[in-house]
């Protein structure tokens, strides 16, 4: 909770303000968001401070952006740099401080410093301000410390009318009092300002984002502003607090932002002459005017004309649409109208049943989904009911499947040959929602686009191939939510898909699948938390699955937290480019190519999981420019197995002769250069044949131009591990010059120390010349000149 006696703050006690279009995405709250973003631009280091120097009677002049304007009252603490640190002495209870570099004027923004807390039991706040206008108004990261000593980090806006709250996580329990903790804070956006801000112990693995906001309300601070740093110490402290800051970095432009989530119901297209309308209280015996509308999807399709825009009023419709081949159209919501396509039904007629509740129900969509349920090559034996698609919702929160006989609270059980379901929590004073519905639609025609609403609660079978599929050439899926369906969310299945700006969260097995999608794209979309049912990673789950597709490209998504792989190209993709996307916390693979030919991945922020990037039969391979780290056992890992595209049973791409000149399954060509690897894992680069006796050196693997960490004890990641030609023995080289040994032409370097991404920021800065030039393809997909040197991502 915010203090109340902090300045410039309502009351503590007050109901958290979300104003305008202003929503919070974090943990499981963009379940109802779609996406915006923007664009990317080179980035520059416009301030930055080691505090190196001595000063007192404030901080003097930064290393790059300035002097130091510092204020405190009412009672003056003490500005002083001196032994690598920037810090304030002596502030009072009651008192707050600031310390601005007035000279710097940046838009589009990230801060990162590192700070000391106090060792306060009481209430203690630190912010940091972007984009502060002469009027005092700014976006403010801060750090929380309250009595009971947990630290939580938040995102307000400052403006004349005070300090708004606009969200707020509990970091995790390392961060405490008077410990060392390094932050991140970005603002990038002008119509739609995206905010977002992490905090972890210094030294330790940097996180993802861990809270994101969009602001669109009209007060919104879109010009470019100073930067600085703010704090205050609660009345309710006995002693002064001392607190000090070291390693401050502020970059312009920094690469282009995570896609952040905005309301369903904030998309606004136009509607045109002629089109037909739909609304919950309409007539589907009316002409489908906006005066007159139809009551269902299914019977304005059915009226509208091929090429013709239906467009849905605000509201929910329980409704299983095909869109048939021979009627192309446009399905939109009504201009900043709320719409979803929910397969669910409310139920109020629940009655006491031995140890649960019970329902009469006879819309089973079916026992099982087709060819999985109770199939070991999908199912894991710790969540056996993951291949039943039934559910039910409790105030919104998805119950958990069991048999009959393990029902408790929390928990649901169909009972199909009694007619029934049976849940275990009391219903009463809640609502309660069964998925009836299996599919929300199926487009056949070609050239139709879905854009500008949701879609949630379908209990979807492995035969309907998503809960939106797209069958024919041409199709568009944009500002769609796509959310809480038992199987696949949404599926591609032809050439030329677009599929833009997108939210794909808590879907039971798979975010998004494509498959025989020729020149698809995927881009600006937030792809979260899938994989919900827990099937087995292979052969299919987790994020976004693509298959048996050529020139694909996969650009500026955040793919995060599912529950397997977060991005996976398998099985005959030729031609694709992987850039630009934000992939953190997934459960097993960052990014995956496999059985594949002819990739480019560049650009990308992998972290956390199993392995960052793994490239599995597949040549022709750049990785160029990405942030890894944070794994736990492979940063980037290359691999070779039996497989064969011309022997194999399957998995080859059906439109293309067999065996496929172009597709051979066979490792090779890959060049890793100008990454960042963070802490974390066994190896940073693992390369192995384990089945055929190729060795590393066969397979014209190319490692330059990165920055490794350092490997000092047998407890930190080698940096290469080097297959030999007998399946399974490693070398490992340990540093750089070990592995300049390897090949003279080969050019990385080694932090000093073991760090994750966030501390290696001056070791990168500083280590250009070893950079590999950047391919002219390579630089246009980042938008870089082909001049641009840069280890990491962009």
């Amino acid at each position: 909770m915010l203090d109340a006696s902090a300045p410039q703050l309502s009351s503590p006690n007050r109901t958290r303000t979300i104003l305008g279009a202003l929503t919070m995405a974090a943990a499981c709250v963009a379940a109802v968001l779609v996406p915006a973003t923007s664009a990317s631009a080179a980035a520059t280091t416009v301030a930055s401070d080691a505090s190196g120097r001595t000063a007192s009677g404030g901080w003097g002049a930064a290393d790059k952006g300035g002097t130091w304007t510092t204020w405190s009252g009412p009672t003056k603490a003490t500005f002083a740099v001196g032994g690598g640190v920037s810090s304030i002495t002596g502030l009072v209870p009651g008192g707050s401080a600031t310390a601005a570099l007035a000279g710097v004027s940046v838009q589009d923004v990230e801060v990162r410093e590192t700070i000391r807390l106090p060792q306060t039991t009481r209430g203690f706040y630190q912010g940091w301000e972007l984009r502060r206008q002469t009027d005092g108004s700014a976006y403010r990261g801060r750090l929380e410390q309250g009595s009971s000593g947990t630290i939580a980090l938040a995102i307000t806006k400052v403006g004349k009318s005070g300090e708004k709250d606009l969200g707020r996580v509990a970091l995790p329990s390392g961060v405490t009092k008077g410990s060392a903790v390094s932050v991140a804070f970005r603002a990038v956006g002008t119509g739609s300002v995206s905010v977002q801000g992490k905090g972890w112990v210094a030294g330790t693995t940097e996180p993802g984002w861990q809270l994101s906001v969009s602001d669109t309300a009209a007060d919104r601070i879109a010009k470019p502003g100073t930067v600085g740093l703010w704090q205050y110490s609660s009345s309710s402290n006995t002693t002064g607090t001392t607190t000090t800051f070291d390693d401050l970095s502020v970059v312009e432009s920094p690469q282009a932002a995570v896609p952040v989530p905005v309301p369903v119901g904030s998309a606004s297209y136009a509607v045109p002459a002629g089109a037909v309308f739909v609304a919950p209280g309409g007539n589907d015996s009316a002409v489908g005017s906006k005066t007159a509308p139809f009551r269902t999807l299914g019977a304005a399709v059915a009226k509208a004309k091929a090429g013709g825009t239906v467009v849905l009023r605000a509201g929910s419709y329980n409704e299983s649409v095909v869109v048939p081949y021979n009627k192309p159209l446009t399905i939109q919501a009504y201009p900043k109208e709320a719409v979803w396509l929910d397969g669910s039904v409310p139920v109020s007629s629940w009655q006491r049943s031995g140890s649960g509740w019970s329902t009469p129900w006879s819309s089973f969509p079916s026992s099982a989904l087709l060819g999985i349920a109770d199939n070991p090559r999908f199912l894991s034996p710790s969540f056996p009911l993951a291949g039943r698609p039934d559910q039910v919702f409790l105030d919104g929160v998805q119950l958990t499947q069991v048999t009959p006989d393990k029902l408790a609270p929390g928990t649901f059980a169909p009972d199909p040959a009694g007619g029934r379901v049976l849940i275990g929590s009391d219903p009463s004073g809640h609502e309660l929602r069964i998925s009836n519905k299996q599919q929300a639609i199926w487009v056949q025609a070609p050239d139709t686009t879905l854009q500008g609403f949701g879609v949630r609660r379908y209990a979807t079978l492995d035969s309907d191939r998503g809960t939106i599929r797209l069958g024919n050439t041409g199709a568009t899926a944009q500002d769609l939510v796509v959310v809480e369906n038992a199987m696949i969310g949404v599926n591609l299945e032809n050439n030329g898909g677009t599929l833009r700006q997108l939210t794909v969260e808590h879907n039971g097995m798979l975010g998004i699948g494509a498959n025989a999608s020729y020149d698809m794209s995927l881009s600006d979309s937030v792809v979260r938390e899938n994989n919900w049912q827990r099937f087995k990673e292979t052969p299919v789950s987790g994020g976004v699955k693509i298959t048996r597709s050529r020139g694909v490209t996969v650009s500026n998504n955040d793919v995060s937290r599912n529950y397997s792989s977060g991005l996976w190209l398998d099985e005959s993709v030729y031609d694709s480019k992987v850039v630009g996307n934000t992939v953190v916390d997934n459960e097993w693979t960052g990014i995956q190519l496999e059985l594949s030919s002819k990739a480019v991945v560049a650009g990308n922020t992998v972290t956390g999981g199993k392995t960052g990037i793994q490239i599995i039969g597949t040549d022709d391979v750049r990785v160029y420019n990405n942030s890894v780290g944070g794994f736990s056992q492979f940063g980037v890992k290359v691999l070779q197995d039996e497989r064969r595209q011309a022997t194999a049973a399957t998995g080859q791409d059906r439109r293309r002769p067999i065996p496929d000149p172009t597709m051979s399954w066979v490792t090779g060509k890959i060049t890793i250069a100008n990454n960042a690897f963070g802490s974390g894992g066994y190896y940073q680069v693992y390369v192995l044949d384990s089945k055929t006796n190729r060795s590393a050196d066969s397979m014209g693997v190319t490692v330059t131009g990165n920055a490794f960490n350092q490997r000092r004890t047998t407890a930190q990641a080698t940096l290469v591990g080097w297959g030999a030609g007998d399946n399974k023995t490693v070398t490992r080289f340990d540093t750089v010059s070990a592995l300049s040994g390897k090949n003279s032409a080969w050019r990385n370097v080694e932090t000093s120390q073991v760090l994750d991404l966030g501390g290696m920021t001056s070791l990168l800065t500083s280590s250009l010349g070893i950079v590999s030039a950047l391919p002219s393809d390579i630089a246009a997909l980042l938008g870089q000149p082909g001049t641009a040197r840069r280890i990491g991502a962009f």
